[in-house]
């Protein structure tokens, strides 16, 4: 048996970024990963592929409205190896950094395999057994697979999947309307696919605030996407190469391709953790804001939490573990300022207070901003969506953003929030003219407007003009 300062299980985001801080540090780290390669759900099967497919489906869509432009050009049919082709090079292009030879180079060996729990300070690789001070579990998650009558018996994909198809669905149906679901949804509708896209709850990005859905589709339904939304599938059965999902209330649908995207779910149970003392269930790990789990020794980040399933969050809940477990420094984990991004097109970005959360709150007031009066927009034919701030005694407490890049243009307000910045602060920094950024100063002197038009202000500035030299 080998002795180790530290163990991390999990070769994605959060736990590369522990392996790589720890091996920099001169810390004895064994990192495992079960899958060949390092980089996790998010490089392989999530974030990277599908942004990179999102790209291409923009390229498309483009191609198609370039009459808007002046140019009348013929839009060739979806080379889908092409396609995959992009895909993987951006993949491979990342892959470099997160590759066993740079981790290796760094200090820190590479086991390939499942980690079990042994004992409180053990685990099993294979034919390894390794002890160590400290453990991080960064496992990740996978995607969920409801209990539909028949969906066992069907060839259906997940997001595992879906980024290497043969050739591009006629009709292609997809379960799940979250953000993995209506990205695919824009993205395969623009390639040509038929797309029909299934909900349990009454609207799309049921988790998302109401009016980005409601905004969402109608643009869904101005680019023939067809919505099944408060509709519970019942059953699932394959025909003559064609999927049918019929739904408790309403018509069955037929496609070729059926795309699996209810959710996803921790992986927490092949680790035998119950015999390392880590308290767990279904919905993840439990952890404090130090990212403890209830053996103080081993600490565990990102999806496998069950918190905030988002890439940038599990490198943030990393920075925790390292601060705490790495030097000694007391940190913890705040939720509060998380932005939350649908990159469809037009982008959906939120983060902070809601306006649902806020409507008990009678110091609250709510500030919005129509894209089509963004000289940007309207220069790019991009009017689509919003943007909305929640104030609080002139301070920013949230922000709701849907139009062009608003998962860059957000930001800005991200740390407004985060700094508990007064609203001027925004309106007295120069935007770039013609930006998108403009868009949050444009929205932030929505506030001040009604105040710097009133009668009170009226009547003071005819006195200063009057009596004043």
């Amino acid at each position: 048996m080998s002795k180790r300062d530290l163990v991390v299980i999990g070769g994605g985001a959060g736990g590369l970024v522990v392996a790589s801080v720890a091996a920099h540090l001169g810390l004895d780290v064994v990192l495992i990963e079960k899958e060949p390669q390092l980089g996790g759900d998010c490089l392989h099967y999530g974030c990277v592929p599908s942004k990179a497919l999102l790209k291409a489906a923009h390229v498309a869509h483009t191609l198609r409205g370039a009459a808007d432009y002046g140019y009348h050009v013929d839009v060739p049919p979806t080379d889908m190896a092409a396609i995959n082709a992009s895909v993987q090079k951006a993949v491979s292009t990342i892959q470099v950094n997160d590759s066993h030879e740079r981790f290796e180079s760094l200090g820190c060996e590479i086991l390939t395999g499942k980690a079990h729990f042994i004992d409180a300070s053990t685990v099993k690789v294979k034919d390894q057994t390794i002890s160590a001070k400290h453990f991080v579990i960064a496992t990740g998650s996978s995607a969920w697979i409801p209990e539909i009558k028949g969906l066992d018996g069907v060839d259906f994909v997940t997001n595992e999947d879906i980024f290497s198809l043969d050739k591009l669905p006629e009709h292609l149906v997809i379960l799940g309307a979250g953000p993995v679901g209506v990205e695919m949804a824009q993205a395969f509708a623009r390639f040509g696919s038929r797309v029909t896209l299934i909900e349990q709850a009454e609207r799309i990005l049921p988790r998302s605030d109401p009016e980005m859905s409601e905004t969402m589709m109608q643009v869904f339904a101005d680019e023939g996407i067809e919505l099944a939304v408060n509709k519970t599938v019942v059953a699932v059965e394959e025909d003559n190469e064609h999927i049918k999902v019929t739904m408790q209330d309403g018509p069955a649908v037929s496609g070729d391709k059926l795309l699996v995207a209810i959710g996803r779910r921790p992986v927490v149970d092949t680790m035998g953790l119950e015999n390392a003392g880590v308290e767990y269930s279904e919905r993840g790990i439990s952890v404090n804001a130090k990212m403890q789990t209830s053996n103080r020794r081993i600490y565990a980040c990102g999806d496998v939490t069950g918190l905030m399933p988002f890439t940038h969050v599990a490198e943030q809940q990393a920075g925790v573990v390292i601060a705490n477990m790495i030097f000694k420094v007391p940190k913890r984990m705040d939720y509060r300022v998380v932005p939350s991004v649908v990159y469809t097109e037009p982008e959906c970005a939120e983060v902070g207070v809601s306006v649902a959360e806020s409507l008990h709150d009678k110091n609250i007031e709510i500030v919005r901003f129509e894209m089509s009066e963004l000289d940007r927009a309207i220069a790019e034919h991009a009017t689509t969506g919003f943007a909305r701030l929640v104030v609080k005694k002139g301070r920013l407490v949230g922000a709701q953003i849907v139009g062009p890049h608003a998962g860059d243009v957000i930001h800005e307000l991200v740390l407004a929030i985060q700094e508990k910045m007064k609203l001027s602060k925004i309106t007295g920094l120069v935007h770039a003219y013609p930006s998108y950024a403009q868009v949050n100063r444009r929205v932030a002197s929505v506030y001040f407007r009604d105040r710097l038009f009133s009668k009170g202000t009226k009547r003071l500035v005819r006195f200063l003009n009057r009596w004043w030299p």
